[in-house]
């Protein structure tokens, strides 16, 4: 907090007992402490009112809304993946169609042969 060292603290000390004296040091110092008692306790109250004021705010919302966005990307990868299995299937169903077409016209070549051979 303070970066008061050993040298820093002595002189203070010093000029603070030449300033208020042996006889009311004490007291004073008494007063410090307490004053400084009631500095923290203040902060302390001052620090857990925000962290109250900022959980019911909207701190709680905003993590379910990273949540879902979480959620969302996965959601989101695993449709990717469907549509690529998508696209997969149609080009199965593409290369079927192809294998049908070539099928039908080896089947009308071999109907044509088959009818030639039997005129001649």
């Amino acid at each position: 907090m303070l970066d008061i060292g050993f040298p820093e603290f002595l002189l203070i000390s010093f000029v603070l007992l030449i300033v208020v004296g042996p006889k009311d040091l004490p007291k004073v110092l008494r007063s410090i402490t307490s004053f400084l008692r009631k500095i923290k306790s203040m902060a302390s109250q001052f620090h857990s009112g925000i962290d109250d004021l900022a959980n019911e705010a909207e701190i709680s919302d905003l993590r379910k809304e990273v949540n879902n966005i979480d959620k969302n990307s996965l959601i989101e990868d695993h449709v990717g993946e469907i549509k690529e299995l998508k696209d997969d299937v149609n080009i199965k169903s593409i290369k079927n169609d192809v294998d049908d077409i070539k099928n039908a016209n080896n089947e009308k070549i071999d109907k044509n042969s088959k009818s030639k051979v039997k005129n001649l």
